[in-house]
């Protein structure tokens, strides 16, 4: 590792330090400190460092430019959360709906992919990873958490996928009739959601209930399960229930998912700011850094399943 990405995840840790003592702003004795604590860790072993820091004993060049590639967060109090969706299973090779309601583990090449995702957030101070209930999700957010042993492993149903309902364990790419009647069954109720979020899936959810669970997961998580030290998160979720949380936090608007892709294991890092107000208020306020990031999979030549 070297001494250049050293003193970067050094500085990674100012707005947590100044968390913890009761700032949002940096003061200068802080900064003089992690400057002097940037010298003194240039030549510290790499494991005596990542144990210091939270980072990944298994760091590599690639996961340092992935980390170094990312702005740093804008002040103290914002959270960065790596919202990933898992990787790929035999029935997204199959084209068949898993939804909520088929728990289905990964396969070889999603067990790949999910390494590969773990490997490129291995350089960040990650200190929660967090994950829907659902295998798939789950072993995903499992790769992610052995190269960052530290950090609090949590699962909450809240990030489930999308209930789909009837359509659930169909198959929608045979060439047969029935699969052409499902499938575009399932192409029109998606295409109404982009225009009613509270149209959905016979006897599965809407976007409206999709969302209603996902937000409420994420801010159990935010206001319950972060510490003050937690300003880095990974969540690992599934593509339809990602899209709809990803819209309406980004755009305030669950219906405005439709350009949002999610291919397996894509990475999507948004900023949350709590933006607390003169009168003690906090109202969150969501950017984007960067959406559907898949290099790690891309350029291994991993395919991308299904996205059901």
């Amino acid at each position: 590792m070297s001494r250049k990405w050293k003193r970067y995840v050094i500085s990674c840790l100012a707005g947590t330090l100044a968390r913890a003592m009761g700032t949002y702003h940096t003061s200068s004795m802080l900064l003089v400190v992690l400057q002097v604590l940037g010298l003194a860790v240039a030549g510290m072993p790499e494991r005596t460092f990542a144990m210091a820091t939270g980072a990944s004993a298994g760091v590599t060049e690639r996961s340092q430019r992935f980390a170094a590639s990312l702005p740093p967060l804008r002040h103290g109090r914002v959270r960065r959360v790596y919202l990933l969706r898992h990787g790929m299973t035999d029935w997204n090779l199959r084209g068949l709906v898993q939804g909520a309601g088929h728990d289905i583990e990964l396969n070889e090449a999603g067990r790949d992919q999910a390494s590969f995702a773990a490997e490129e957030l291995a350089a960040l101070p990650i200190s929660l990873v967090a994950s829907s209930h659902l295998a798939r999700a789950s072993e995903t957010a499992d790769a992610v958490h052995a190269l960052h042993p530290a950090a609090k492993r949590l699962v909450d149903a809240g990030f489930g996928e999308c209930n789909y309902g009837e359509l659930e364990g169909r198959c929608l790419h045979s060439d047969d009739d029935d699969a052409h009647r499902y499938k575009r069954q399932f192409d029109e109720v998606s295409a109404n959601m982009e225009l009613d979020a509270d149209a959905g899936y016979p006897g599965g959810e809407t976007a409206n209930e999709v969302v209603a669970r996902a937000r409420k997961a994420l801010g159990k998580l935010l206001q319950e399960a972060c510490g003050p030290e937690d300003s880095h998160i990974c969540i690992v979720g599934h593509g339809r229930i990602n899209r709809l949380l990803l819209a309406s936090l980004l755009y305030a608007d669950a219906t405005k998912f439709g350009h949002i892709e999610q291919g397996n294991t894509a990475i999507s890092v948004v900023d949350y700011d709590p933006m607390i107000g003169e009168d003690g208020t906090c109202t969150g306020a969501w950017s984007d850094v960067v959406l559907n990031y898949c290099a790690h999979t891309e350029d291994r030549g991993a395919a991308s399943g299904g996205c059901y």
